[in-house]
């Protein structure tokens, strides 16, 4: 890359090394990245920020109220756009005892906006580093060359002063998990929503931590061992950490070659395929790859390949109309 090689060994260093923007100014390299730094202002929040309207509800016939309102019915058809809210938490009465067909729909409504938003946001972290790749040797501002830094750290990959090879080995790592499989690991692991570690922990993919005081102690935890189920503050942000850790765990690298080889070949993210990649979730392997393949084929899953989120606005009013407390997040 022509304006990485002007570079001495000593800025090089530097300026991939992780030091903060205020010490690559000192070092002179404001001109490398396109103009004076008392130019630019921080962004108040990072262009890839999609938000959900929260909204909670003691009665899961008031969380069915609201869908039928906002004309969001289960199954979904191919095209089908999915409100922009987050029914987070689940409502108080929704229980291992309602009926099946009822708690399947909810539960997969409820989820499926959480999925589409993270993935949204991933679809626009790797729209901007592809810009930048695709404009390499071009300068780079500040506030791009640090958004640009902070992924690299967030998926764990190193970032050389080859940029474009590094780039290419981020969007590896960086990119989304289909809805399908998304949903069907959320209902296996949480019981369809219902496990303990749901309300209490709002853990819906059964994560551990090993800091104390972080998480909720299994019940069936064997002696001797030390970790707990982690405690997440809504729904949303246990999606989120799920989405991560498929993407950078070294247990799930095979997931993450099959879905590379899928976009080198422009072909869409099949979840199915992907599962192969889940053998190392679950003590279970096979037999836990072909039980999240069952509940993608019986639920008709793979439908959600073809949905998105409505767009921004719209649904505010009818919200309004059904008797919840509602908070934008």
């Amino acid at each position: 890359m022509a304006i990485l090689s002007n570079l001495d060994r000593k800025s090089r260093y530097f300026l991939f090394a992780g030091v903060t923007l205020q010490a690559a100014a000192v070092l002179g390299l404001s001109i490398l990245f396109g103009g004076r730094e008392d130019q630019r202002q921080e962004p108040s929040h990072e262009p890839w920020d999609v938000s959900l309207q929260s909204v909670r509800f003691s009665k899961v016939s008031e969380v069915e109220q609201l869908f039928a309102r906002l004309s969001y019915h289960w199954p979904l058809s191919e095209g089908s756009l999915v409100p922009r809210i987050a029914v987070d938490p689940l409502p108080e009465d929704y229980q291992p005892d309602l009926e099946v067909s009822r708690k399947k729909a909810l539960f997969f409504r409820a989820m499926l906006p959480l999925a589409l938003a993270e993935n949204s946001e991933i679809r626009k972290q790797r729209e901007f580093a592809l810009r930048v790749a695709s404009t390499a040797g071009a300068p780079l501002d500040l506030v791009n060359f640090e958004r640009l830094r902070l992924l690299f750290g967030q998926y764990r990959v190193e970032m050389t002063a080859d940029l474009p090879a590094s780039i290419e080995a981020l969007l590896q790592r960086m990119d989304e998990i289909p809805p399908a499989l998304l949903l069907a690991q959320a209902a296996n692991e949480s019981a369809w929503g219902t496990s303990r570690f749901v309300r209490l922990a709002n853990n819906l993919f059964g994560q551990w931590t090993w800091r104390d005081g972080h998480g909720i102690i299994p019940l069936e935890r064997p002696e001797g061992e030390s970790y707990a189920i982690r405690k997440f503050p809504s729904l949303r942000a246990s999606v989120r950490d799920y989405i991560h850790n498929l993407n950078i765990g070294h247990a799930y690298e095979e997931l993450r070659a099959l879905r590379s080889h899928m976009r080198q070949a422009g072909q869409p993210l099949d979840a199915m395929a992907l599962a192969a990649g889940l053998t190392r979730y679950s003590q279970r392997g096979e037999a836990y790859v072909e039980e999240i393949r069952s509940i993608i084929r019986s639920n008709r899953l793979e439908v959600l390949a073809e949905v998105g989120l409505a767009p921004v606005g719209g649904q505010v009013a009818v919200i309004d109309e059904v008797p919840a407390r509602s908070t934008d997040g």
